[in-house]
């Protein structure tokens, strides 16, 4: 490591060090001059914002929301709080940078006590709960505010809507999130092996997923509709049945226990299943297979016919299925839930399946998953990881107002789940991990709180959402039942999500090209063997 990245790093400060250069810069009777922001790109504009403050006074600390509270967005912050905090850094005029873990800068500035506090003329007449916090502080203890943004006005979220497409930061955005969390090639490929002959029970809904190709050449004669004549027709086993197949082609030794009909589509999906290698245990509990059908034409999805209405187990089915999960049940094997919203997680079945986790011959690792907002997720409980949509969430909590990180706190602490993964977007994934202490520029922790991270896809090219959710949850269950981690397991499982929406409808992982697309990924390289950027 060179002299002047040496220097760069040592400015950036955990709160001890803080508060002990403001006592020293105290004792001095030096001005100390305080800025804070988000800073996702420092532009000119921050830079005569920046320069002016350092004018101000004789030490200008810049303090930075850290990723969990930058509200600006999808994707937001665009650069990691640790580069953000580098780049403030390696301006000469800043003398020291702190990666600030609360919402806003109140608690930070009541502790600090600088003698100016400096903020851009917009929040002038800025009425917002947040800055008048911060205002009223610095006042309060004979601070004083002063209002400048220098000469040009730029905006970082301007910068990022505008040019995001033309700087080349998603790269590293994925590999600081690698780094950050020792991410590479042979620990992932070791957790993939351990996915082999592990025994893994799955329950859930199993769903036919039908494409119904169609020509639409006329609109219809007796109202303003479309007509369309029918092609071809697709049939891909969707829901639980697809988790299923993820899991016993990354080699595991799946059971799947689920309900079916007694059509021939119903015996064709479990011949289908059995012959891919999967012991079935099927509930003949439907009249037919749940089916959706999505009317396609020229590869656009137009509507989905839902014919997947819910079929409550009766009390009878219910003591069979808990009596064969409870059959199961070791601390060897895995017990993963992917819930529909069709019937098959009735109260009985949930309040069982989590009791069966507490006891001394429960499951050894428990995963979770739900489409949509049809699932009973609030009901789960001190499960490993859950994957859900911020819909699925949102619908679980009752919560549409909350920001997604406070929303996502309390359905954790109520649930006592300690881990969450969301699909985000088109090509990413949030992490959420109550199990880790946070301790940004390495002094104090945010333990007890809770850790988010966005993770950017490492590919790209969607074809097909399809699937997306089901490979997504199958892979992180053979991770988390491996071993891995909640950052390990959204790695792998989102790269494989990917793949898997590279193709239209429900394609199974193949697992040796995902193990040849780790091997591959230049951010997984041994670290030594990484060039550091500044």
């Amino acid at each position: 490591m060179s002299a002047a990245i040496a220097r760069i790093q040592r400015k950036v400060v955990d709160l001890p060090t803080l508060l002990a250069k403001r006592q020293a810069a105290q004792r001095a009777k030096k001005t100390v001059v305080h800025c804070h922001g988000c800073f996702d790109i420092v532009h000119p504009g921050h830079v005569r914002y920046l320069q002016f403050a350092k004018q101000q006074g004789d030490i200008l600390i810049v303090s930075l929301t850290g990723d969990p509270h930058v509200g600006k967005g999808e994707g937001r912050p665009y650069v990691p709080q640790e580069l953000r905090a580098e780049n403030l850094a390696a301006l000469q005029f800043v003398d020291l940078v702190y990666i600030n873990p609360d919402p806003t800068a109140s608690d930070l500035l009541a502790t600090l006590k600088p003698d100016l506090y400096i903020k851009g003329r917009e929040y002038e007449q800025n009425q917002h709960p947040g800055f008048l916090k911060e205002r009223h502080t610095v006042e309060g203890y004979g601070g004083r505010v002063i209002f400048s943004s220098g000469d040009v006005i730029y905006s970082s979220s301007y910068l990022i809507d505008n040019y995001a497409q033309h700087l080349d930061l998603e790269q590293e955005k994925i590999s600081l999130f690698c780094a950050r969390y020792q991410l590479d090639q042979p620990t992932l490929l070791a957790l993939l092996e351990g996915i082999l002959d592990r025994p893994m029970v799955v329950v859930g809904d199993m769903v036919l997923d039908r494409y119904q190709h169609c020509d639409a050449s006329d609109l219809a004669g007796d109202g303003p509709m479309m007509s369309l004549v029918p092609l071809e027709k697709r049939d891909f086993l969707g829901g639980a049945a697809m988790v299923a197949r993820h899991l016993a082609d990354l080699g595991g030794q799946v059971t799947f226990i689920t309900s079916a009909g007694t059509d021939e589509a119903s015996d064709a999906a479990v011949d289908s299943l059995e012959s891919a290698g999967l012991q079935v245990l099927a509930l003949r509990n439907r009249k037919r297979l749940a089916t959706k059908t999505r009317y396609v034409v020229d590869n656009q999805k137009l509507f989905l016919v839902d014919e997947s209405p819910s079929t409550p187990t009766d009390s009878t089915d219910v003591k069979w299925l808990i009596e064969q999960v409870a059959q199961r049940a070791n601390g060897e094997t895995s017990l993963v839930l992917y819930d529909a919203g069709l019937g098959v997680f009735t109260e009985p079945v949930v309040t069982s399946l989590v009791k069966s986790r507490t006891q001394a011959d429960g499951f050894g690792c428990l995963c979770a998953g739900t489409a949509g907002s049809r699932g009973r997720l609030i009901r789960l409980t001190n499960a490993d990881l859950i994957v859900t949509s911020e819909r699925g969430l949102r619908g679980a909590m009752r919560d549409y107002e909350q920001g997604l990180n406070a929303v996502s706190y309390q359905f954790m602490s109520s649930t006592r789940n300690r881990a969450l993964l969301m699909p985000s977007g088109k090509r990413g994934v949030l992490t959420f991990d109550a199990r880790v202490d946070v301790q940004p520029g390495g002094g104090e922790g945010w333990e007890g709180k809770l850790r988010s991270e966005y993770l950017s896809s490492p590919t790209n090219g969607v074809i097909d959402r399809l699937g997306f959710d089901e490979a997504l949850l199958g892979v992180a269950a053979g991770m988390m039942a491996a071993g891995g981690n909640v950052q390990q397991t959204a790695y792998v499982a989102l790269a494989a999500a990917m793949m898997e929406a590279r193709q239209a409808g429900h394609q199974v992982i193949d697992a040796q090209q995902l193990r040849r697309f780790i091997e591959s990924r230049e951010e997984l390289a041994p670290r030594e063997a990484v060039a550091v950027r500044v």
